[in-house]
């Protein structure tokens, strides 16, 4: 690959607890701050990372060859099936508070997105425009899973999306298996339900805003759907786009195009991972503009430190598409600026 910074579109934090806890108040005296469960993510402490502060992801940033991860919560995942909606609110605002400050570590190598709890779509919508505004957050995670709360394509949602798109934002979906949901309600062992969840909650999330007119409400609305691949969205396409001209004129009657028009339309945006077979898939099909490089670090099923390696070496991919995938496309998706190759951790804490 050539000599340009590598983004990644959808690393994570281990969150700061103390300083959220701290940041809540009295609100923060409690056993768990996020919805807990009991499933054995990281199979007896065998897999995954443990950075404990800026330093150390900066350094393993530094070792996989990453030059700006771009944030997004592990524990915070699960904000959307919250029962408490005014806690669920000063959660997501404590987070992104000191997300904020854990990114002043190195702000330019270190981005965050906004963690939200629409629960209280008002309290969203605010605390959207103070993260974006004030503390200089890239972007906005949605949970694709909110119980009694209508689906995404609902104008319920509208406000959350007109102030993002007048913000000039990124929305992302991104989904946690968590107790409580379609998947384990059915199956028992995490390996079902994180196979099922990730791909099903996008497709569903997808499917939502699509025929729910979202995509031509709002048409300068940038969404992202994290951790499900791309193998799957040539498939749905091609079966959203069959739905649409046998029925869309009656049940989705806002559209004007196509379903697969507008996800080649340049707004919408899939994460990858490094070894994705099916990534090709998505290139033959006009989604190479749509692709955005994802390390998953620091959770159980990335793959640190060969994630920029194992695109590097690819010959399946053209250099053009691995531009796009690790440069361009998370470049705009996030209206990122000033972005350059980076400087060792370990050397900028030798010079100071």
């Amino acid at each position: 690959m050539g000599d340009y910074p590598i983004i990644d579109a959808d690393g994570h934090v281990r969150e700061p607890m103390a300083r959220i806890r701290e940041l809540l108040g009295p609100l923060g005296q409690r056993r768990s701050l996020f919805q807990d469960d009991t499933w054995d993510r990281q199979l007896r402490g065998t897999l995954g990372q443990y950075p404990q502060s800026p330093m150390d992801q900066l350094r393993d940033m530094d070792t996989d060859g990453i030059d700006v991860m771009v944030l997004y919560p592990t524990a915070g995942l699960s904000i959307g099936v919250i029962a408490d909606d005014e806690y669920a609110a000063a959660l997501a605002s404590a987070y992104n508070t000191a997300l904020h400050e854990f990114c002043q570590a190195n702000p330019e190598r270190l981005k965050f997105v906004a963690l939200l709890a629409p629960q209280q779509l008002d309290a969203s919508v605010a605390e959207l425009r103070r993260a974006v505004t004030q503390l200089g957050a890239v972007g906005a995670m949605v949970p694709t899973h909110i119980p009694l709360r209508p689906d995404f394509g609902h104008r319920w949602w509208d406000p959350l999306w007109a102030e993002a798109e007048r913000l000039g934002v990124a929305m992302a979906f991104h989904h946690r298996s968590v107790h409580g949901e379609a998947t384990d309600q059915r199956h028992h062992r995490f390996i079902t339900v994180h196979t099922i969840g990730h791909p099903v909650e996008q497709m569903i999330s997808l499917t939502s805003v699509i025929f729910g007119g979202v995509v031509e409400r709002f048409p300068r609305l940038r969404l992202a759907f994290l951790e499900g691949g791309v193998g799957w969205v040539p498939y749905w396409m091609d079966r959203m786009d069959e739905e649409a001209e046998k029925r869309g004129h009656i049940e989705a009657p806002e559209l004007t195009k196509l379903p697969s028009e507008y996800i080649r339309g340049g707004n919408i945006f899939f994460g990858v991972e490094c070894e994705e077979k099916t990534i090709p898939d998505g290139v033959r099909w006009g989604l190479e503009d749509t692709l955005l490089f994802a390390s998953d670090y620091p959770h159980w099923d990335g793959d640190w430190p060969h994630t920029v390696r194992s695109v590097r070496e690819r010959t399946d991919l053209s250099e053009e598409v691995k531009r796009k995938m690790v440069y361009d496309n998370p470049l705009r998706f996030y209206n990122l600026q000033n972005v350059r190759r980076a400087t060792p951790a370990a050397t900028e804490a030798t010079a100071r």
